[in-house]
C-alpha cells in the first residue's frame, strides 16, 4: 500500500473510532483535557509513526490469534508440536489445569513486570523486543536514535531478567572468558562451537529485528565473524561484550546478556557512527 494511502486509511479509522481512542486515554491520562491533548498529538504525528504503528498492531494481533489458538488446543487437549502438554499450557496455572486461564496468567505476569519499568523503557522494549521492531523503526516511535531505541531495550530485558543479567550472572573473569569463546568460535568460523555457547533460547538483536534459537542466531552471528580477526573484548553499555574494528576504527559491537555462563541475548550494532554513540569500555588496556 502507497504511503499516502495508508496515512488516509489509518487517519479515517483514526477519526471513526475517536470516541473510544478518547475512553483509553481519559483512562489512562485521568484528565479530560491532557486525555485531548494526546488524542490531538497521536492523530498528528500518524504520517510519521504509520508505518511502524502498523506493523507493531500486526504483531499484536497475530500475538493475539496465537493465543486463542492455544487455548483452543488446550480445551481440546491437542498435544502441542513436540508431543505431551500442548506446550506447557496446562502448566502455566501452577495447577496443572489445562484451561485458558494458564495463557491469561502469563499476560497478567507479563503487565506486572513492564509496570516496573520507566514509561521510555516499557515502549522500547515492547515494540523492541515483543513486537520485534527493529531499532529504527522502534526509534521512529520512540524518538532519538535507534542506539538510544536499543539500549533502552537492552536495560528494560535487564531488570525484567533481576537486575541485569549480563552484569551479575558470573564474576567478571567468567564472563570475560565466555566472550573469549564465542570471539574463538566466530574467528574459526565453528558453528556448533557458536551454538556450544549460547542458551536453546537466546535472542539476537539488530537492526534487521530479532533471530530465535540458536542454530539461527549461530548463522546470524557469522557477519561480526566476518570482522572477528580484529576484535576486541569490551564493556558494551556496562555489559560484556566484543568490539570489532575495520583499519582501527569501531564498526560493529554486540553485548552478551549471560545465564550459567552461557549467552542467552546478543545486541549487535553495526557502523561506525552507532558503534561510536556507545558507551565503550576496553579493560585489558
Amino acid at each position: 500500500m502507497h504511503d499516502d494511502t495508508l496515512l488516509t486509511a489509518l487517519t479515517r479509522r483514526f477519526d471513526a473510532d475517536q470516541e473510544q481512542l478518547r475512553g483509553v486515554a481519559l483512562r489512562m491520562m485521568g484528565s479530560r483535557a491532557e486525555a485531548e491533548d494526546v488524542l490531538a498529538t497521536a492523530r498528528a504525528e500518524l504520517a510519521r509513526d504509520s508505518t511502524a504503528a502498523v506493523r507493531a498492531w500486526l504483531a499484536a494481533h497475530v500475538g493475539q490469534a496465537c493465543v486463542r489458538g492455544l487455548r483452543e488446543r488446550a480445551a481440546a487437549g491437542r498435544p502441542g508440536p513436540g508431543g505431551g502438554d500442548p506446550d506447557g499450557v496446562g502448566d502455566l496455572d501452577g495447577v496443572g489445569a489445562r484451561g485458558a486461564g494458564g495463557v491469561d496468567s502469563v499476560w497478567l505476569a507479563l503487565l506486572v513486570a513492564l509496570e516496573t519499568l520507566g514509561t521510555e523503557e516499557r515502549l522500547a522494549y515492547v515494540l523492541h523486543d515483543l513486537f520485534g521492531l527493529p531499532p529504527d523503526e522502534t526509534a521512529r516511535v520512540t524518538g532519538g536514535s535507534p542506539v538510544d531505541a536499543a539500549r533502552l531495550a537492552r536495560r528494560a530485558r535487564e531488570r525484567l531478567r533481576g537486575g541485569g543479567t549480563a552484569r551479575t550472572d558470573g564474576v567478571p573473569g567468567r564472563q570475560r572468558a565466555v566472550a573469549d569463546r564465542f570471539l574463538a568460535a566466530a574467528r574459526a568460523r565453528d558453528a556448533r562451537a557458536l551454538a556450544a555457547v549460547l542458551t536453546p533460547d537466546v535472542v539476537a538483536y539488530s537492526a534487521r529485528g530479532p533471530v530465535h534459537g540458536a542454530p539461527a542466531v549461530a548463522e546470524a552471528a557469522a557477519a561480526f565473524a566476518r570482522l572477528a580477526d580484529a576484535a576486541r573484548p569490551a564493556l558494551v553499555d556496562g555489559s560484556v561484550g566484543l568490539v570489532a574494528f575495520v583499519a582501527g576504527v569501531p564498526v560493529s559491537a554486540v553485548a552478551f546478556a549471560l545465564r550459567h555462563d552461557r549467552i542467552v541475548a546478543l545486541d549487535i550494532v553495526t557502523g561506525e557512527d552507532r558503534v561510536r554513540a556507545l558507551d565503550l569500555a576496553f579493560p585489558d588496556g
